[in-house]
């Protein structure tokens, strides 16, 4: 696996990838993405773990939108390195298979617009208000394609799934709440991923316990 000359977490047990280039939240930079999951962890226990380990510079979770800009960057990598690039793909695809828990959550409201809460929880938290509700369905074929742009941090539903085929060999699949509910429900985001598709599920209870994807930021 490559390795950066800035080390800031690497155990000698534990291996790791160095993906460039990952652009989030409008801030290009390299991330180490860690092959040892999480144990399962509802998404409060997750935010807690992430509050603890962040500040020491060691493996943490993420939102759901740092999980894509890490796929599509490790995406690029494909023609690069492609060994490398191959190992990364099946581990991710490995870990998608264990239906990862993320740090984003939607507050779906009985009124007025959704609340999508990113890093929940966390002193990294930050919000958007906007409409989540509505049909289930590959991406490609729903109808208010911006829904992306929300959780995954584009909409432009190619570049999800160039890399989701890459991944999984499938195209997305979304899944959420598909109509007004008479009171406010919170709900978790989650990945899922089998031979069907690659799904992006927002419509988990908030109690359900997954391992959840580590990463690091390194320059």
């Amino acid at each position: 696996m490559v390795n950066k000359q800035r080390i800031l977490y690497n155990p000698p047990s534990e291996a790791f990838w160095d993906i460039p280039n990952v652009n989030y939240r409008g801030e290009t930079g390299d991330y180490r993405v860690f092959e040892k999951m999480t144990p399962a962890m509802n998404q409060e226990q997750l935010a807690e773990f992430y509050k603890q380990e962040k500040p020491k510079e060691h493996p943490h979770p993420m939102d759901s939108i740092l999980h894509f800009a890490i796929c599509n960057s490790a995406y690029n990598l494909k023609n690069k390195s492609p060994e490398e690039a191959e190992k990364l793909r099946a581990f991710l695809q490995s870990g998608f298979r264990k239906y990862p828990n993320t740090l984003t959550r939607v507050i779906y409201a009985s009124s007025e617009k959704d609340k999508i809460i990113h890093n929940y929880k966390t002193s990294d938290e930050y919000s958007i208000d906007a409409k989540v509700i509505g049909p289930d369905g590959w991406f490609a074929d729903i109808p208010d394609k911006n829904i992306l742009e929300y959780f995954l941090g584009t909409s432009d539903i190619s570049k999800v799934n160039e890399a989701f085929q890459w991944i999984n060999n499938t195209n997305g699949y979304l899944w959420r709440l598909n109509s007004k509910p008479s009171e406010k429900k919170e709900r978790v985001v989650r990945f899922g991923a089998d031979d069907v598709w690659l799904d992006f599920n927002c419509n988990r209870g908030p109690q359900v316990e997954y391992p959840a994807f580590q990463v690091l930021r390194i320059e």
